[in-house]
């Protein structure tokens, strides 16, 4: 399949690498990227498809595009990036259908879609019943979020997304000023004609002469889909708009995405973990990947476990535990009480429990004097939580399955929750918990088939080190 690409992020060297060694045509590419791949940059190419990373957690990233090139770029990068876990949401944004109103709820009008109920906006009247024409202008990519719908219906061109109104708006990303006064002169000809604009950041190197003639063949494709509405099904998808993946990057993940972007230039370990912690390490880890052209990469990667391990015990330590649909849980911090850095590195991180009621899963009373004794180490499946009493008697234990855990600068520990977990009492007598949560994401497609095999691995290894027996 022919798709054209256009990355960008704190990933897009190695992402560029990737899809380039397979044969994807990379477009609007950066100067950097485009000498070290030694191609050409061909800006003024419209992209199927953009790749970038997440501005909420840059440990994601996003790909965004027409509906096809978008599920064959995803399947690109998930067979040959390991340990990735995917969202793509069954809803595609700006995907349009017939359906009818409700009700209102909370202020909100309320209507029937393929994927349950959800808000509708720009309605004139609310009215139960009513029949109406709905196009997606919000999908859930995490825990959360939710689907929200517009009356007015759009649809999406490389340069451009076209609705009826008579507004006209400017991607951030268009900066050529030239353009922006072609493109309103351009425009106000449609307005006329009762045309709402949104140019698209593709238009900013574009041929003029192919972006007027795409404004003609969206204003025949919207009208076009307005008169298949008329004569559809309710809730059946008449136009699909764009498709939106999620793909959250575990530490192994990143750690392959390292090895990608040293074939072609000097790149230091821990490179994409620490960009993804804080863009205020940017140049730092430029520096370090300067020094990685002159030093060897195990006294390298050496010289950066010195300088974690030399931050972890002046100051309490986070835990950035996130689940597997991008969102993230902020677990209480705590001060670390043991570094051991025997093939990895490993701390125990105490943590005091405040507030009444019970452990999750174990059901054992919390007491005053209670705290938790966090075992957390590079290259394992698993974190194990130690719940003491205020005598140091260990009450029960929880042992949370997870992606390998990153333990990076200024105190951050973070790893990706796989579902499924394990819990121990006094007795030695193990329960599986959150099960049916683990085969929500199998069904779901979101874990691929090489965590599948280490959370089985992981499992069976814990059940025969810790338990007599599974409850």
């Amino acid at each position: 399949m022919k798709v054209k690409v256009r990355v960008r992020g704190i990933y897009a060297t190695a992402l560029s690498k990737i899809l380039y060694d397979r044969g994807v045509e990379l477009v609007d590419v950066t100067d950097v990227i485009a000498k070290r791949l030694g191609i050409s940059e061909l800006r003024g190419v419209p992209a199927d498809v953009t790749i970038k990373s997440d501005d909420e957690d840059p440990s994601n990233i996003l790909v965004i595009g027409f509906p096809e090139s978008v599920k064959y770029v995803v399947k690109v990068l998930i067979e040959e990036i390991p340990y990735v876990i995917v969202n793509m949401p069954e809803v595609g944004l700006y995907a349009t259908f017939k359906t009818s109103i409700v009700g209102s709820r909370d202020n909100e009008c309320i209507i029937d879609t393929p994927y349950g109920q959800a808000p509708i906006v720009d309605v004139r009247e609310c009215v139960n019943g009513a029949e109406v024409y709905a196009t997606s202008i919000r999908v859930p990519l995490k825990k959360g979020e939710r689907m929200v719908f517009s009356n007015k219906l759009r649809v999406v061109g490389y340069y451009a997304i076209l609705s009826r109104g008579g507004k006209v708006t400017f991607s951030n990303f268009i900066k050529n000023k030239e353009r922006i006064s072609e493109l309103v002169v351009i425009s106000s000809n449609y307005v006329r004609k009762g045309y709402s604009i949104h140019w698209r950041s593709n238009v900013d190197d574009a041929n003029i002469s192919e972006v007027i003639n795409e404004l003609e063949t969206l204003m025949s494709k919207l009208e076009g889909i307005e008169k298949e509405l008329r004569y559809s099904k309710p809730l059946e998808i008449v136009y699909e708009g764009e498709r939106v993946a999620l793909i959250i990057l575990p530490s192994l993940s990143k750690e392959y995405l390292d090895s990608v972007r040293a074939k072609i230039t000097p790149t230091t370990p821990y490179h994409h973990s620490l960009r993804s912690l804080d863009d205020n390490l940017k140049y730092l880890v430029d520096i370090l990947d300067v020094i990685a052209s002159r030093v060897e990469e195990g006294i390298l990667r050496k010289c950066i476990k010195e300088w974690i391990k030399n931050n972890l015990t002046d100051y309490e330590v986070s835990i950035r535990h996130v689940k597997p649909d991008g969102s993230v849980i902020s677990l209480s911090s705590g001060k670390v009480r043991n570094i051991i850095d025997d093939n990895g590195l490993c701390i125990s991180i105490e943590r005091g429990i405040v507030g009444k009621g019970s452990y999750d899963g174990l059901g054992i009373p919390k007491e005053v004097g209670d705290k938790a004794l966090t075992e957390v180490c590079e290259g394992r499946w698993w974190v194990i939580h130690r719940y003491l009493s205020s005598d140091g008697r260990v009450k029960g234990m929880y042992i949370n399955i997870n992606t390998p855990p990153e333990i990076i600068p200024y105190n951050n520990v973070k790893y990706v929750d796989l579902g499924v977990d394990l819990i121990l009492r006094d007795s030695r007598v193990c329960k599986l918990v959150d099960i049916e949560e683990f085969r929500e994401l199998v069904r779901s497609n979101s874990l691929r088939y090489d965590i599948l095999i280490e959370v089985l691995k992981t499992l069976n290894t814990l059940l025969t080190s810790l338990c007599t027996s599974e409850g």
